[in-house]
């Protein structure tokens, strides 16, 4: 499994991190109540100031290695791609399936939304 995180995405990672720290993960978050087609949950980005138990694996990127949780990554398909629309002020999570997520938000340690 490998994670392509695009130039655009990079730049806009980059620029949240600036004003928030802490280490990149993905991250999936169950829904209360989830949609009625089954799904539980969303990914999004996390911003970890301190060790988490849930990330016990790790995802190849373009970046380095991502913390994911391991029992999330039947989710996902090998080759998944994070990328950027500046026209929607957008990171988007994708994959040779199809789209994941077109609003991944990034949460910090307490699951504030911080973008």
């Amino acid at each position: 499994m490998f994670l392509t995180v695009t130039e655009p995405a990079i730049e806009r990672l980059k620029a949240i991190q600036a004003q928030y720290p802490g280490k990149l993960a993905l991250y999936y978050n169950r829904i209360t109540g989830g949609y009625a087609c089954g799904i539980v949950g969303t990914f999004s980005l996390k911003l970890f100031t301190s060790p988490n138990e849930e990330l016990n694996a790790t995802i190849d990127s373009t970046i380095g290695e991502i913390p994911v949780q391991s029992n999330r990554l039947e989710d996902l398909s090998e080759n998944v791609v994070l990328d950027y629309k500046k026209s929607k002020n957008s990171l988007i999570l994708k994959s040779d399936a199809g789209l994941i997520n077109d609003d991944v938000t990034v949460l910090d340690n307490d699951n504030n939304k911080l973008f």
